[in-house]
């Protein structure tokens, strides 16, 4: 790595660094302005550059007539385009709307008409299902670039900023409790909210990552795998910049695990963050006389829980530890994570609650439990949300009488105040009685040496109310049968947790951000076994 200015972390929270975040990443142009602050793709800027594009997509959207406080979706994948936008509507006081890039024309036409959009903002030219998605919507299309449409149908961001109508100043003043952005929930039960994330929110997530690295030993650049669409990735983004680094990016859509590795050995990256998925595909392609990683460090995982035979052979392979972390889009990414935690690593805990989150387990009655038992982990901070978007009655469930937020993920903690996470409430089994946890199952089948991915959830049945069923991707040259996996969970788990319906298939559907999509999977099994 490069000699640069590092960020002093206190001066995060200082002024002139409150309000408006894009403060933050005003301060890494001036101190590095010559610095690589991002490559994608073979191309690159520094933040000198990076600055003056912010700054010309800021202009175009107020030239627009874009004001404080309205909302402008953006509808591009990781790119170098997608992080200037972001930042200039921060910068404007508009208030960015992530979609994610593989949507098609009905869930885009859900969000901008959801969220009240202005706008939706496209590099390049729309493909057809994103002007049909806002043909009968309010919103009009925004393009990053300044050829194409020749038919002038959809306004161009750089050519707005040309205009007279373009303001010398873009920087708007902005309170804390603002909001910055609104990303949406991923819609696992009903339509998906809308999540108020403030600059505060924002600013104790950087000042919480940027204050860690900055006082680490293990430094060098940034890469970013996951979708910044996903609070994961955008979270990542923004404190990498605020941190003066110099940031990679891929795109999650076009996966290639020998590529992650070839940036990991060219830039001597030494962390980075993925999903469960990611980390087995890294372990398939890994060939130690083609890549040298002895600069990487750690490795961290987010999204669905990890399993411990990927862990252990991923640690084991690399030399480098892969531990866990927990946060949600309500709460501003992370507010657990192994990485700082006190005690070390403790494989299939998720770590103790970071610096400013204050965090506990409750029963059904809201009354904290003991240690080792079950509850309902709640989440309380400067992190947390100011709520859903134009959702009264989501607020109302979401909160405490106290002010924290209830996750819905259920998880115990141990004596040393190490939380573990059982699995989503509303994803508990409850078969003939008992309460069955699809996340125990599942770490049970991937401990199977056959088993490569698994995804466990309920069924109905009309005799036990639910039974529990499973979905199983296996390794290559794998022999394993449904009546195997049925076997071998009979053999290591209590009766009323194996899976009576078993399916074994080449891959298992995915999200955007990696995650199996076990909804997806248990309307199919429903409509297959329900009520047989």
């Amino acid at each position: 790595m490069d000699e640069r200015d590092l960020v002093p972390a206190n001066e995060l929270l200082e002024p002139p660094y409150d309000g408006n975040v894009a403060r933050l990443l005003d301060r890494s142009v001036e101190r590095n302005p010559e610095t690589i602050a991002i490559e994608h793709d073979g191309e690159t800027v520094t933040y000198r550059e990076f600055a003056a594009l912010v700054e010309r997509y800021a202009r175009g959207l107020r030239a627009f007539g874009l004001e404080a406080g309205d909302r402008a979706c953006v509808y591009i994948p990781n790119s170098i385009d997608y992080c200037a936008v972001i930042w200039a509507c921060c910068r404007s006081g508009i208030v960015a709307s992530p979609l994610n890039p593989a949507y098609r024309r009905r869930e885009i036409a859900y969000q901008v008409d959801h969220a009240d959009a202005t706008a939706l903002i496209v590099a390049g030219d729309p493909d057809d299902h994103v002007v049909e998605a806002v043909a009968d919507l309010e919103a009009e299309i925004l393009r990053t670039t300044d050829g194409g449409s020749d038919d002038g149908a959809h306004a161009s961001l750089p050519a707005l900023a040309r205009t007279d109508d373009a303001p010398a100043e873009t920087l708007c003043e902005r309170e804390d409790d603002d909001v910055m952005c609104q990303p949406y929930t991923s819609g696992t039960t009903g339509n998906p909210k809308g999540v108020l994330l403030t600059h505060r929110n924002f600013r104790v997530q950087i000042a919480n990552s940027v204050s860690s690295y900055s006082a680490s030993p293990i430094q060098g650049d940034g890469l970013i795998i996951l979708p910044m669409y996903h609070i994961t990735g955008l979270l990542q983004m923004l404190s990498s910049l605020s941190a003066g680094r110099t940031l990679h990016l891929l795109r999650p859509d076009q996966w290639d695990p020998e590529r992650v590795l070839e940036l990991l050995a060219d830039h001597d990256v030494p962390a980075f963050v993925g999903v469960a998925t990611m980390f087995s595909d890294l372990l398939e392609a890994y060939d130690s006389d083609e890549y040298d990683l002895e600069f990487l460090r750690r490795a961290g995982q987010g999204g669905d829980k990890l399993p411990r035979p990927v862990q252990r052979e991923f640690e084991e392979t690399f030399g480098v530890s892969l531990s866990e972390g927990y946060g949600l889009t309500e709460t501003t990414a992370t507010t657990h994570t192994v990485r700082w935690s006190t005690l070390g690593n403790r494989p299939g805990s998720v770590g103790q609650p970071v610096g400013h989150a204050r965090s506990k387990i409750v029963d059904e009655n809201g009354e904290e439990v003991g240690v080792g038992e079950d509850g309902e982990i709640l989440i309380g901070g400067p992190q947390v949300m100011a709520g859903y978007y134009e959702d009264p009655e989501a607020n109302e469930a979401a909160f405490t009488e106290d002010g924290f937020f209830r996750t819905g993920d259920i998880g115990s903690r141990d004596a040393d105040n190490y939380y573990y996470v059982e699995g989503r409430e509303k994803e508990m089994i409850l078969t003939a009685g008992y309460n069955v946890y699809p996340r125990e199952i599942e770490a049970t089948l991937y401990d199977h040496p056959d088993v490569l991915e698994a995804a466990v959830f309920g069924v109905p049945d009309e005799r036990r109310g639910e039974t529990v069923a499973a979905a199983v991707a296996t390794r290559e040259g794998s022999t394993l049968t449904e009546a195997d996996v049925e076997a071998y969970v009979l053999g290591e788990l209590a009766p009323y947790k194996h899976p009576r319906y078993v399916e074994i298939r080449e891959e298992l559907p995915k999200t955007g951000s990696g995650k199996i999509r076990k909804t997806v999977l248990q309307a199919e099994f429903d409509e297959a076994y329900g009520d047989d």
